[in-house]
């Protein structure tokens, strides 16, 4: 037997993972039929036959595979196709209207050729798409528990949301234009969409996972992203909805630790040498933060089943609020000029200035200034380390006082204590460090 050539190969697969694709999608079909007519015992009923089995939507995908093969020559054919198993997906669903089943199956069908016809154009894309497809198939019953628990304000503040993500933050300007060169139109954008967002996961979490599973989400995901933002907006719904005041505690302790073991990746990677001058500090602050973290879990676990915090839950707010983050986007954009004039008037005998301006928002940008700087031999090491160090005390502060205004006292209380804490341990670490 002669051996196959390759491109005969790569057509023997491609039409292989049609057929499997076929199999796979028609499987689910096949089984979602099956569970449906089950008794609460287990046995399978009698169930109506259908037309659309596992091998009909696998020769309905290899059917596509053939006729986009075949449409190379032929461009005709991959439209008169669609058109055939319209008519009889057509048919399948004329025969099975009386017995009230949905169109789900036959536009399963339909979409089923077309992937078949993708796999000869674009494999990757067409075996995502069928994974796509079945993870839809499959969810039925998510949504059937999902869609009666969901709000009318919850629909309209995710597409609130996606409007933001999706159109407004692509058409903002990144270039600045301002004297200062820093009021980049999208940076201040995303950080509005941060706060927005984040406040919108957190919520969602809370709905979906209750109080604390939901709370640690938020501040490990915000985290890695900024934890003001997540402070800004725990507070918020802290405010609002007394039910939310120690699962957002929980968030925002659990976002600054995630910040602080930021911090001393970021600086790693650039200067190992700056690292080791903040790990004993920054590592003594983020210690205290986890352990008032875990405070606040263990709170929350004890109080989870209460019925006056599943009561509660059921009180939360509006998840998408952009004013209050807009708010805090021209705060950002204030904090920035600042920082700017500062660095301006003082030069680099202000990096310490600048670098508690800069730590009123952000900490990242501070910590890749000094250690790139300090990298290049262009700022003494203990200088960058002690910028870094400013800029994070800094940002500690301003969040305390966040969610002292925006939260209230018996949200901001055990926040500020906590993060007082960590302020008074990393002082003392580098107190002690320095005198050694």
């Amino acid at each position: 037997m002669p051996p196959i050539d390759d491109p005969t190969l790569r057509l023997l697969i491609d039409a292989v993972l049609a057929i499997g694709i076929g199999l796979f999608i028609g499987l689910e079909r096949e089984h979602s039929d099956v569970a449906e007519h089950q008794d609460p015992d287990g046995e399978v009923g009698v169930r109506p036959e259908s037309l659309l089995g596992v091998r009909t939507f696998a020769l309905l995908a290899l059917f596509g595979w053939v006729t986009a093969y075949s449409g190379e020559a032929n461009p005709w054919l991959p439209v008169a196709a669609l058109v055939v198993t319209g008519v009889l997906v057509a048919i399948a669903a004329f025969r099975e209207r009386e017995q009230g089943r949905g169109l789900t199956t036959e536009v399963a069908a339909l979409t089923t050729l077309v992937l078949g016809m993708l796999v000869h154009h674009q494999r990757a894309i067409a075996v995502a798409l069928a994974l796509a497809t079945t993870l839809l198939l499959i969810s039925k019953p998510w949504f059937r528990a999902l869609v009666p628990r969901m709000r009318r304000v919850d629909l309209t503040a995710t597409l609130q949301l996606l409007i933001l993500l999706a159109i407004v933050l692509p058409i903002l300007p990144d270039e600045a234009r301002d004297p200062w060169r820093v009021l980049s139109p999208r940076r201040i954008g995303v950080f509005v969409a941060l706060i927005a967002g984040i406040g919108y996961v957190g919520y969602v979490l809370n709905r979906l996972l209750g109080g604390r599973r939901g709370a640690g989400l938020t501040g490990l995901i915000g985290g890695l992203v900024s934890s003001t933002a997540v402070t800004v907006a725990m507070a918020q719904h802290a405010r609002g909805t007394p039910a939310m005041v120690q699962p957002g505690q929980l968030a925002t302790l659990l976002a600054s630790t995630i910040m602080f073991a930021r911090v001393l990746v970021v600086s790693a990677l650039i200067s190992p040498s700056v690292t080791k001058t903040l790990a004993l500090p920054i590592g003594a602050m983020a210690v205290c933060t986890l352990a008032g973290a875990l405070w606040k879990w263990r709170s929350l676990r004890i109080s989870d089943g209460g019925e006056s915090a599943k009561a509660a839950e059921l009180e939360l707010k509006n998840p998408f609020s952009l004013l209050p983050a807009l708010t805090w986007g021209f705060l950002l954009a204030a904090v920035l000029v600042a920082s700017a004039m500062a660095r301006s008037a003082f030069g680099n005998s202000g990096f310490i200035v600048t670098a508690a301006l800069s730590g009123l928002m952000d900490v990242d940008a501070i910590t890749l200034a000094a250690t790139r700087l300090a990298a290049a031999s262009e700022l003494d090491m203990d200088v960058a380390a002690l910028a870094i160090t400013v800029a994070v005390v800094s940002n500690t502060i301003v969040k305390g006082v966040i969610a002292w205004v925006s939260g209230g006292r018996d949200y901001a209380t055990d926040i500020v204590k906590v993060l007082g804490g960590a302020m008074a341990g990393g002082l003392i670490v580098a107190v002690a460090r320095a005198l050694s």
